[in-house]
């Protein structure tokens, strides 16, 4: 929210990108919950290298991440999203191999709520999933 308001106050853009590992339900069922909870850590590790010091990199839930990427239009943050996938699907993780991200990409629209931005987020995400996973959706 505060940086929703920040952004209409100065009208600057604002995205948001949510990402979820996909099948991250096999990882803990094979190699367990300590290995399930390294590949969030690296997840994080590799996402927060490729951020500016502006973004904000936090975890959503579960296996979900969020960034809030201020000044950052729907195109950008398409693009930041999209170098993330790669740098995680890249990424060799000890015992699990590598793992894979969907993302849902959304630009603030004011005066819509955080909680709609985030819907919207929500689901475009769920537009990845549902695409075959591995890829970056952005909300219309």
């Amino acid at each position: 929210a505060r940086e929703a308001n920040r952004a209409t106050r100065h009208g600057q853009p604002l995205s948001v990108i949510m990402f979820d590992l996909d099948h991250f339900k096999q990882v803990n069922d094979t190699y367990g919950h300590e290995a399930g909870d390294t590949v969030l850590q690296e997840t994080a590790r590799v996402a927060q290298r490729l951020l500016r010091l502006s973004d904000l990199l936090g975890r959503w839930g579960g296996e979900e991440f969020l960034v809030v990427a201020p000044q950052t239009d729907s195109a950008q943050a398409s693009g930041l999203a999209e170098r993330l996938r790669q740098a995680i699907a890249a990424h060799p993780l000890q015992r699990v191999g590598s793992i894979t991200a969907s993302f849902g990409v959304a630009e603030y629209r004011p005066p819509e709520t955080p909680e709609a931005w985030l819907k919207r987020a929500d689901e475009a995400l769920y537009a990845a999933k549902e695409g075959g996973r591995n890829r970056v959706a952005t909300a219309g």
